[in-house]
């Protein structure tokens, strides 16, 4: 006991802190816990507050070893403790980010940075934090080293700063790749989240942003802003690049990756008006920011809205709920008349199936908008070049202020067209376990991809998620290290030889209303739902192909999809009649140490 005793004295508890003037360098020890009161599996919360610092910290028992690492998720900041822990993995509850936990790397998207990790000492039985002030503030860590020093060669180009390309270049830096990272994006700002466009296009410029420009500036990755590249060789490995200036410039790769995305797709041409002023498409923070002033202006009280994919309903939304912003009172916002026309039945239908769109339909209605479902569009009609009417088939004519186009993408690949690239039918790039394409050293990650999914054994998948984009350039990180570093570099993780990943995504319908979704299957209406649908919109959907669960969807049930997601990473395969009597069926599959939600 005498050791304990000695270490009290130095440990901040409850009733004692340390002097306010420590500096950030100075070590704090603070008593946890028990050994015995945490057992294999499992993970515990606890906050660390004094008068110099105030944190939370995640402590992890696994394999009779505790790990300690601060407690928010790098993507959003939301709470680990409530998220999964199976495997050596961490998975957050709300978007799926997942975490090693012998180490506190990440191991899957959304979200980038790895855990701030914190040592632990066992002293008489008892578990012991240790810690700096500075370390414990922070809220994620890098491995780029602060003195980072570069080669000349080899060279990676990559083709686009959105999540795919991105991620790629985060990922070389962060797992020891010392050559040249060339990153080239159309846009003129720092790559940032792209899905809060749609969710929350009130949010500041600063605020999206991925990195910052000292990021940037220590992980030494040449971001190439306004720059078009207009062409490739792909037998001498070079590529022509157009800048702001117009200036007309070239340079030599070693790796190429190919992250240049999707586009809003436009209105047909054989609908007369499409080019009339006030018709918003959202694909940049800049056309989020005209959007929104547009919106606020008093002028505009009629708003239609042309689609029902992912971004035309989570703007309706906003346009319903959200306009006053994320701390302002919904009654401060000025009303706005707001129409959805549809082609489908309901909106989401593709994804969710029939019976969770219309339920979600009816939210929205409720929050006032109108829904036009089947319907056509005939034409857009206005005066002095402004679009006045959205008219459609059945003579219908709704009034208009603005115009806010949303159905669907198509993917930028014109840059390959008439090249050696093996396209699909559909104008996708194929892709192989590595991300690989048809030619040599030519990498394809995000969106404009179709790789092999093999935690269903499917070969040809497309899934526009952030998420999978995200993994997608994690994995083409580490082909392209394989290649140059083999399978370790100083004692760091293995790399992944193959593209592994559960699919997961989320919309942000209002701020009361959000669906979780993990797996991938093409048939939404072969589909088991447990919960209320009408009135909470409290509930799960199992998706079946072939008698076996395939995907899950799920609102306010957290972290039940998360979960799912691990079974599904695990290759276990839920079976139809597991879960037909019993939502949390699937759980015989992994032994969960987590709190089942109520």
């Amino acid at each position: 006991m005498d050791a304990i005793k000695e270490i009290v004295t130095t440990i901040i508890g409850s009733n004692q802190d340390l002097n306010s003037s420590a500096s950030s360098n100075e070590q704090i020890r603070h008593q946890l816990c028990k050994v015995n009161d945490l057992q294999n599996g499992q993970m515990k919360e606890f906050e660390i507050k004094t008068s110099i610092v105030n944190a939370n910290v995640l402590l992890i028992k696994q394999d009779n070893k505790f790990h300690a690492y601060s407690n928010k998720c790098c993507h959003y900041k939301l709470s680990l403790a409530k998220g999964v822990l199976i495997n050596n993995r961490l998975r957050c509850f709300a978007h799926g980010a997942c975490y090693r936990v012998d180490t506190g790397d990440i191991e899957d998207h959304p979200g980038h940075g790895n855990l701030p990790k914190y040592n632990v000492e066992i002293v008489d039985d008892q578990v012991i934090l240790v810690a700096r002030k500075q370390d414990l503030e922070k809220v994620e860590r890098t491995k780029i080293p602060d003195d980072l020093q570069v080669e000349s060669k080899p060279v990676v180009a990559i083709i686009g700063a959105g999540a795919g390309g991105f991620t790629c270049a985060d990922m070389l830096r962060q797992n020891g790749f010392r050559g040249r990272i060339l990153l080239f994006t159309r846009e003129g700002t720092l790559p940032y989240d792209r899905v809060q466009l749609s969710k929350q296009p009130l949010k500041k410029p600063q605020e999206l942003l991925l990195r910052d420009h000292p990021y940037f500036k220590k992980a030494k990755i040449d971001l190439m802003l306004d720059t078009n590249v207009t062409s490739i060789n792909w037998n001498t490995k070079n590529l022509s690049y157009q800048t702001l200036g117009k200036q007309m410039k070239s340079e030599q790769y070693d790796y190429l990756v190919l992250a240049t995305g999707l586009r809003p797709r436009r209105l047909p041409s054989s609908i007369p008006g499409g080019d009339l002023r006030n018709i918003f498409y959202l694909r940049s923070m800049e056309d989020a920011n005209n959007l929104v002033n547009k919106v606020k202006s008093h002028e505009t009280k009629n708003i239609v809205i042309i689609g029902d994919s992912f971004i035309a309903l989570e703007l309706c939304g906003w346009l319903t709920t959200g306009l006053a912003g994320p701390n302002g009172k919904p009654e401060d916002a000025e009303k706005k008349n707001v129409s959805v026309v549809m082609l489908l039945k309901a909106p989401m239908i593709r994804l969710f199936g029939e019976k969770i769109a219309l339920a979600l339909q009816k939210i929205h209605e409720n929050n006032g908008a109108k829904f036009y479902p089947e319907a056509n569009v005939t034409e857009l009609t206005g005066g002095n070049n402004i679009v006045k009417f959205v008219q459609l088939a059945t003579g219908e004519s709704i009034p208009c202020d603005l115009v806010i186009v949303a159905v669907g993408s198509e993917s930028c690949t014109e840059l390959y067209k008439d090249s050696p690239i093996e396209m699909s039918d559909d104008q996708f790039i194929k892709v192989n376990d590595r991300l690989e394409t048809s030619v040599d050293h030519v990498l394809a990650v995000g969106d404009i991809s179709k790789y092999p999914l093999r935690i269903f054994n499917l070969d040809e998948v497309n899934c526009q998620h952030w998420q999978m984009a995200c993994s997608s350039g994690h994995q083409a990180a580490d082909t392209i290290l394989h290649h140059y570093l083999g399978q370790n570099r100083g004692g760091s993780r293995p790399l992944k030889t193959d593209f592994y990943t559960t699919p997961i995504y989320w919309t942000t319908q209002n701020n009361k209303t959000t669906i979780r979704y993990a797996g991938y299957t093409r048939d939404p209406e072969n589909v088991i739902i447990h919960g209320d649908l009408d009135g909470e919109f409290k509930f799960v959907a199992y998706y079946i192909v072939d008698d076996y669960v395939r995907a899950v969807a799920q609102s306010k049930y957290d972290p039940l999809s998360s979960e799912v997601a691990e079974v599904f990473y695990h290759k276990r395969n839920i079976r139809k009649e597991d879960i037909e009597n019993d939502m949390y069926g699937y759980r015989k599959y992994l032994d969960f140490k987590t709190k089942k939600p109520e």
